[in-house]
């Protein structure tokens, strides 16, 4: 049965190359400065600087994004069935054609579930309930494995998720006319996304401006790539940048593998690398579900 898991590991590690891609995607994307800096006026002392989103983010970047979460879903699947080979000594296992790893928002979805995975004793299926999103304390939205299951279900049923930019990085500097003073709206939220434009900076001055008369400095802006149905999502109650949350999400998909190879008394490729084999089973053990609070 280890060539089985082998294969779901592997398609596992095929999400850190899409990573890569994603990346030189987004590089080549902005390499061409997709985005203007404007300045507008509220009303006669008070000014926004905002950024503007003049070229959208290519289709590219959305397909690449739809794979690294195909492989990412695809990896459970293949390790679930492993398991079941594994624990059935059957390859196919029985009602094979029914084997998905469940990822479940609420108890009775889970026992729905868990009525396709009859092959697997008590013991699996309590343990796959014990991981489940609905489990977490924060609701099933602050667990990333519940990210990959509605991102990649939308991605293959609706429409390609929208790559956008973020502000991930902000300092703004402003050189008003000699003598005017200015102060800066600390209201102004600008680590977000960019749908068209996004106000980076909001301030008054002393006197009556036109956006001729001030200079405004961008390069301590930083945008990186963000997805847009997956923009408000927190990981420890704090934003985290895309990339993170795309090297969280692969950490935590590897944990459900490595806790089904161990089940199924196989040995992960490279060894195990976010658990401890040697720990009992049913003990307690770090959360490493990707859940935020």
């Amino acid at each position: 049965m280890q060539e089985l898991y082998d294969r779901a590991f592997a398609r596992l590690e095929r999400v850190a190359a899409k990573r890569g891609d994603f990346a030189q995607c987004w590089a080549d994307y902005i390499s061409v400065h997709p985005w203007d800096i404007d300045v507008r006026n509220v009303d006669a002392r008070t000014l926004e600087v905002l950024a503007v989103m003049r070229e959208p983010a290519p289709v590219e970047l959305a397909l690449i994004f739809s794979e690294w979460l195909a492989a990412l879903r695809a990896s459970l699947d293949n390790a679930i069935y492993a398991l079941a080979v594994a624990i059935t000594g059957q390859n196919p296992p029985p009602h094979a054609g029914r084997i998905q790893f469940p990822i479940c928002s609420t108890e009775d979805d889970f026992k729905t579930q868990a009525r396709r995975l009859t092959m697997l004793p008590t013991r699996i299926i309590e343990a796959l309930d014990r991981g489940q999103p609905y489990q977490s304390p924060w609701g099933p939205e602050s667990n990333l494995t519940w990210w990959v299951n509605e991102l990649a279900r939308k991605d293959r049923h609706r429409e390609l998720h929208v790559g956008l930019g973020r502000v991930d990085e902000h300092r703004v500097r402003i050189a008003p006319p000699s003598g005017v003073a200015i102060e800066f709206d600390e209201t102004v939220e600008p680590y977000s996304h960019i749908e068209h434009e996004l106000v980076v900076a909001r301030f008054n001055a002393s006197q009556p401006l036109h956006p001729s008369e001030i200079t405004a400095d961008l390069r301590g802006v930083v945008i990186g790539p963000e997805i847009q149905a997956w923009a408000d999502f927190r990981l420890d109650g704090r934003r985290q940048t895309l990339e993170d949350r795309m090297i969280y999400t692969e950490i935590f998909t590897r944990n459900h593998l490595e806790n089904m190879a161990r089940m199924g008394e196989c040995v992960p490729p490279r060894g195990f690398r976010t658990l401890d084999p040697e720990e009992p089973e049913d003990s307690a053990k770090p959360d490493v579900r990707g859940t935020s609070g």
